[in-house]
């Protein structure tokens, strides 16, 4: 998961199908950039980056490190 793109998604008051209408894209589409299912294009990060005010591309790529798989591995 996007931790960072949710998060900030939701701090600015944005439903997934507001954004998803902002970027000319079906709201699953969208919902699979939030999963990391799916990394989309450079221009619908650019956008993103905009819409959702934020510093850097980078941070909303951002994923959540799932601990549990990390702890196994040890």
């Amino acid at each position: 998961m996007r931790i960072n793109l949710i998060n900030l998604r939701k701090k600015r008051g944005f439903k997934q199908k507001e954004i998803a209408k902002k970027l000319g894209i079906s709201t699953r589409q969208y919902q699979r950039l939030e999963t990391g299912n799916s990394n989309g294009s450079i221009e619908i990060w650019y956008k993103l980056k905009n819409i959702l005010n934020s510093e850097t591309i980078d941070y909303l790529l951002e994923q959540e490190v799932d601990n549990t798989n990390l702890a196994s591995k040890e």
